[in-house]
């Protein structure tokens, strides 16, 4: 335009929206990562969609520790009081609906300077696993457990403080080096399983799992009015409440038949059949690739646990759920004169500014120390394995953001210690987002802006039942099996801590158990080949075993080996036959009823394989020669010398067993 025609927009007082967007373009990149404001707005409500199950089983887990509830006057001097105070019983179901605005306000906080300040479409929430291990390991079912839960707050806090020191010195890279990397995927593993230990049992889950006096565990699944619950005796101090047992938590009971010939009514409780159904539909739509598959699973069977009338599975009946209650009002009515109210903000009083940094020696310490390796080891896996998926990693293997993307999940989980929740941390279900085209930190602002509308919509979210949310926590721990695919399996110096990591945790409700009897098994078990083999005067410290203990000891891939591989032997194409349905190499593979002429050549052995796992499937991803390629789940790849499988030929080929070296 001409210069001396003033613009107008500036003598107005406003601004040109162009410049706005050219402002908000720069600043967050998304020209320069090819998205645009409306593919990051969509991407970041796909990311909530598949997240926000995390209000509903975050405020039901962190529950289960009893927070600041305390048995009534007339009761406190019993022992096991706060298992059957109907006082306790109603400040609970208070406590956790306040968890509802808790997780909400964390998370959001948590997504929206992950997304101003990392610039990342990274969402956050208290971690899964970190919140059982505060529930069910540190403060302990309705604080049954050695530490209070406003000390246990105080850990988190200084946890939160600690990593963050950690990640502006770069302290944080060298701690993570110096544990086995084997010990790192199988930690992701055996929280998976605790998980849906849980998700399988009742208080938590569909009531799939419970109790056994003979075995421990047995198959479940009764209706509650044959449900034998273990109890403490009657007696005078509680002479005042009636009935001559009193339950103790919702998981201790068995489904026996009480006499002799009595029917045996396992699997004929109506919610469990619910969950069942639940975790199929779940898994159904995440084949299909459906956003948000998880949370709508979760409504689903809320939606059909909503209904007042005599259904078998109605949330709102004492007779399918009758713990709670309050107001002089069963559980089921309290629930519902709760449920009607749809609208309504809770408040964090109950939670908010509540730490005791009152120490209790050891016991505070372990907490400690495991809330920050977990949740270190945690946070590094989950950004650098979303930031590999979204293409922001550069050629030093680090990406744009790092830095601060840590200082965020630090800073996030002492602020969440302030207002009364576990350790906050970056998800994996930031994938399907990132699917879905989200390249920049919008995306996690958008899912921030979501996670505090939430706020209004306590009296729902509270509602939610536990065979709506065991759906999700099964899911999610199936989920949390892909790292160990990573894992040589037929190294048994890594092979055996990793098992035993994996398998402690849910057997023994504790994470911090499986980390400490896969590092002690870990040490024992190469330390003392390392001794044997020294003995021998084999010099084990120029083998190649023990250049694999030292990368491993380092956080690294395990090295190339310096010889090519010898070719399988007999005795073990045989034993790979027997485990899993090897198919012996060949130079070419014809298929039936195709011409000599038509058959696969054996494809060129590659100069470098790169390995890396797809955080939205699990599945290898392999890179050969520079070039990514998906592998089809079920499908491993082909050793040297093998032509690749047409379609419907598929010869059993295992991804087991496998390693990039010898490709």
């Amino acid at each position: 335009r001409h210069h001396d025609v003033p613009d107008l927009r500036r003598t107005a007082g406003t601004e040109d929206p162009l410049a706005k967007m050219e402002a908000l373009d720069k600043y967050f990149k998304m020209t320069e990562r090819g998205t645009t404001l409306g593919t990051e707005i969509r991407a970041g409500i796909t990311t909530f969609l598949t997240l926000c199950y995390i209000l509903a089983v975050n405020s039901r887990l962190l529950g289960d520790s009893g927070g600041p509830c305390e048995c009534s006057e007339a009761l406190k001097d019993v022992p096991g009081c706060a298992f059957f105070d109907p006082e306790y019983d109603q400040c609970l179901e208070e406590f956790r609906r306040q968890l509802v605005t808790v997780t909400a306000v964390s998370a959001g906080t948590a997504c929206v300077l992950m997304g101003g300040f990392a610039n990342l479409p990274f969402a956050l929430a208290p971690g899964m696993g970190l919140n059982a291990y505060f529930t069910y390991d540190v403060v302990g079912v309705r604080g049954s457990g050695n530490i209070p839960w406003k000390t246990a707050l105080a850990a988190v806090f200084i946890e939160g403080i600690v990593f963050f020191v950690l990640t502006i010195t770069g302290l944080r890279v060298l701690i993570a080096k110096l544990i086995p990397k084997c010990l790192k995927l199988s930690m992701t593993g055996g929280i998976g399983m605790f998980l849906a230990h849980l998700g399988l049992q009742t208080a938590e889950g569909i009531g799939l799992v419970v109790s056994d006096v003979a075995t421990g565990l047995t198959l479940g699944g009764c209706p509650p009015k044959t449900r034998r619950y273990a109890a403490y005796l009657y007696s005078e101090e509680i002479a005042n409440y009636p009935g001559d047992f009193f339950p103790i938590t919702a998981d201790t009971y068995t489904c026996d038949p009480p006499n002799p010939g009595d029917p045996d009514e396992r699997m004929l409780s109506p919610t469990t059949w619910l969950g069942i159904c639940t975790v199929f539909i779940i898994g159904v739509m995440l084949k299909n690739k459906v956003k948000g598959a998880i949370i709508m699973g979760v409504l689903m069977a809320s939606i059909i646990s909503w209904f007042k009338g005599n259904s078998g599975v109605s949330y709102f009946r004492d007779e399918v759920y009758p713990l709670g209650g309050g107001g002089g009002l069963g559980g089921g009515e309290y629930r519902w004169e709760y449920f009607k109210k749809v609208a309504k903000v809770e408040g964090m009083d109950m939670t908010a500014g509540k730490l005791s940094f009152d120490w209790d020696g050891g016991n505070l310490a372990l907490a400690l120390f495991t809330f920050l390796y977990v949740d270190s080891l945690d946070t590094m896996g989950t950004l650098f394995a979303m930031a590999r998926f979204a293409g922001l990693m550069k050629d030093n293997g680090d990406f744009d953001g790092s830095t601060r993307a840590f200082m965020v999940d630090s800073f996030t989980t002492s602020f969440g210690a302030l207002l009364g929740t576990s350790p906050v941390t970056t998800y994996i279900e930031s994938a399907p987002g990132i699917e879905e085209g989200g390249r920049t930190g919008l995306v996690a602002i958008t899912v921030g802006i979501l996670f505090y509308l939430c706020c209004f919509f306590a009296p729902i979210f509270a509602s939610i039942p536990p065979w709506a949310t065991g759906p999700a926590l099964i899911v999610v721990g199936a989920m949390m099996m892909r790292p160990l695919v990573e894992i040589d399996w037929y190294d048994y110096g890594q092979a055996i801590p990793a098992f035993i990591t994996v398998i402690i945790m849910p057997l023994t409700y504790s994470i911090a158990y499986g980390i400490i009897g896969g590092l002690m098994s870990f040490l024992a078990i190469n330390g003392l080949d390392f001794i044997v083999q020294a003995i021998m005067g084999k010099k084990p410290w120029e083998s190649e075993d023990f250049r694999r203990f030292v990368a491993s000891l380092q956080g690294k891939d395990l090295p190339p080996s310096e010889s090519p591989p010898s070719p399988p032997t007999a005795e073990d194409v045989d034993a790979k036959t027997r485990d899993i349905s090897f198919t012996p190499p060949a130079e070419t593979f014809k298929p039936e009823g195709v011409a000599p002429e038509a058959a696969t050549p054996a494809p060129q052995r590659q100069s470098q394989f790169m390995y890396s796992t797809m955080p939205d499937t699990g599945f290898p991803m392999g890179h050969p020669g520079g070039m990514p390629g998906m592998m089809p789940p079920g499908m491993g790849m082909m050793p040297p010398g093998m032509g690749m499988m047409p379609p419907g030929a598929m010869g059993g080929m295992p991804s087991q067993g496998m390693y990039p070296q010898q490709w």
